[in-house]
């Protein structure tokens, strides 16, 4: 795919210098120093504190009308967890567009949903579980066809030729799940392995204020199991993806300063956490209010409720199977760009709760300061957070664009 990729991009740019047009192009480049400080002793051995160095570039070229490149890179180093450290392609493809449709080839990241707490129809990409962001992910190789009609809406075709397995923390990593899996070895339904390609297709349209999807998706499922195997006669935990099918759905409303959201899945293939199949149906409703000029000043404040359900209850391996989200953000409009960002996640069943408070600024207009704090409480043996019971921490990052 990536061959594909370049064969593309030196066809086009070769012809463009041919007719002599001016090939017009942006480069943008951010570095990022990340750490997380915790202030509880590690629950497991060998779990410390570290620091992570974040690299990523954006080349983006239109050598011809209606035809764009764009090649995006990323590095990050953790000093203390291998497993954290990581080189992605996080995007590298050919666009080709006109009005009524759009042709892609090459890895990309796709994002589907509306919600604030997680996004359940966000299939298409692999999730990069080590950055410790729900929402960030790894590049996914893949062609695409999206028909833009102004009635019909939007329809996208995406064809995966190759899965890209997602990251996990290591051994040595804090935030890591009780039962850490072997890196060396992942375990693929029916061996199938990453070279089994996946499809997607989705469906988008805007009627009175109100906009509704739908998508359906078969391939390797992107969220992996833990999976116990005895090997050499030990008892060894691996990461293990199975073939699924799921069909989504998302709506969303606007209504005055009132923003409903509704996201909805229903999953076929997935194993539970008991390690067996288990059809499911989720979903995540809420509410978002806007209000500007807050205080008769120039703020911006957004205030997020939602609830979050998973079927499977108990034998979810979704941490917000049965939860409460609770979210604002403040936007001060000032000179630094200031931001204030406020989260509670309250489980209903008692068992673990989630919070993070973060402030963000520029220091100068190429330099940027992240501050938060993220806790748990009152978490008990049984739920999934308690591998996280003494993992309560300060994060600092600065970020530095040119």
């Amino acid at each position: 795919m990536i061959k594909v990729f370049f064969y593309f991009f030196f066809l086009i740019t070769n012809l463009s210098v041919a007719n002599t047009r001016e090939i017009y192009w942006e480069l943008n480049t951010e570095k990022t120093i990340e750490t997380r400080i915790f202030n509880k002793k590690n629950a497991y051995a060998n779990q410390k504190d570290s620091y992570s160095v974040n690299y990523k570039s954006e080349l983006f070229l239109e050598p011809k009308k209606n035809i764009n490149f764009l090649f995006e890179p990323f590095y990050r180093y953790d000093h203390h967890d291998k497993e954290r450290s990581l080189f992605d392609l996080s995007q590298g493809y050919f666009l080709y567009y006109n009005e009524n449709i759009e042709f892609k080839i090459g890895k990309e990241k796709v994002f589907w949903g509306i919600t604030e707490l997680k996004n359940l129809v966000d299939i298409v990409n692999s999730k990069d579980n080590a950055s410790g962001d729900e929402k960030s992910k790894l590049g996914q190789s893949l062609v695409s066809y999206s028909y833009i009609n102004e009635k019909l809406g939007y329809i996208d075709l995406i064809y995966m030729p190759e899965f890209i397995k997602g990251t996990r923390v290591g051994k040595r990593g804090r935030l890591r799940l009780n039962l850490p899996t072997e890196s060396y070895n992942t375990v693929y339904e029916g061996g199938a392995g990453e070279k089994v390609p996946s499809w997607a297709i989705k469906w988008q349209n805007s009627l009175d204020n109100t906009d509704i999807s739908i998508q359906f998706f078969r391939g390797t499922s992107r969220d992996a199991s833990t999976l116990p195997v005895i090997e050499n006669g030990q008892l060894k935990y691996f990461a293990g993806y199975e073939r699924i099918s799921q069909i989504g759905t998302f709506i969303q409303k606007v209504k005055g300063p009132f923003i409903y959201k509704f996201e909805g899945i229903k999953r076929n293939g997935q194993k539970n956490a008991i390690y067996t199949r288990q059809n499911y149906y989720s979903y995540i409703a809420g509410i978002e209010y806007v209000s500007t000029r807050i205080l008769k000043k120039i703020w911006d404040l957004n205030l997020f409720l939602e609830y979050s359900n998973d079927d499977r209850a108990n034998n979810s391996t979704d941490i917000f199977q049965n939860d409460l989200f609770i979210g604002s953000r403040v936007n001060l409009n000032d000179v630094s760009g200031t931001e204030i960002i406020q989260a509670l996640t309250l489980d209903l069943d008692g068992k673990g709760h989630t919070g993070n408070i973060e402030v963000s600024t520029r220091l100068k207009d190429t330099i940027r300061l992240t501050v938060n704090y993220n806790f748990y409480w009152s978490l008990e043996s049984k739920d999934i957070l308690y591998s996280f019971r003494r993992d309560n921490y300060l994060g600092i990052k600065l970020t530095n664009y040119f």
